[in-house]
């Protein structure tokens, strides 16, 4: 085959490209298959046109379907969002400041009830009566100490998780 190639109609390179003659004509006007008189074309230049023209289609498309990707994880996120807050809102779900806040003040009450567990018993087993009910006198003693001290730990309640419902029923119990 010679450089310059054989020259086919518009309507045998449509029918290669499996295009209307019409779209063949656009392609043409667009510049992206080379027209070699009105009409006329030349196969390869053709051929190489429109395989340039279909990648880069391919290109935008995967442009698109990144975008497409990005959308659809953002609506994911925001579901993902509102599915939190409803579950917030529920008490299903606590911030960590909240927890923390609550937890800490858990435990230094905890704590302060351990700090004070020796004083508190020592009269109760100073009065401790002799003989052979002392020991369960003494373990009936401790048990209840324990007990109360434990109860601190205890009190789990979801409404305590808003920070301000907590400091309200720390107020009522020192009242």
């Amino acid at each position: 085959m010679s450089n310059k190639g054989k020259i086919y109609t518009r309507k045998l390179i449509a029918q290669i490209l499996d295009l209307s003659e019409k779209r063949v004509k656009q392609l043409t006007e667009e510049g992206i298959i080379p027209e070699h008189s009105d009409g006329h074309y030349r196969l390869l230049p053709v051929i190489q046109g429109y395989i340039k023209y279909l990648q880069s289609q391919l290109a935008d498309d995967g442009q698109a379907t990144d975008l497409t990707r990005e959308k659809a994880q953002l609506t994911r996120l925001k579901r993902e969002d509102a599915e939190l807050d409803l579950q917030l809102k529920r008490n299903e779900l606590h911030h960590s400041a909240d927890v923390e806040f609550i937890m800490t003040n858990m435990l230094v009450a905890f704590k302060a009830k351990l700090e004070v567990f020796p004083y508190k018993v020592l009269p109760a087993i100073l009065s401790a009566p002799d003989g052979e009910n002392k020991k369960d006198y003494l373990v009936e003693v401790l048990k209840i100490a324990v007990e109360e001290a434990l109860n601190e730990l205890s009190g789990y309640d979801p409404e305590y998780f808003d920070e301000d419902a907590y400091l309200l029923k720390l107020e009522s119990d020192g009242e």
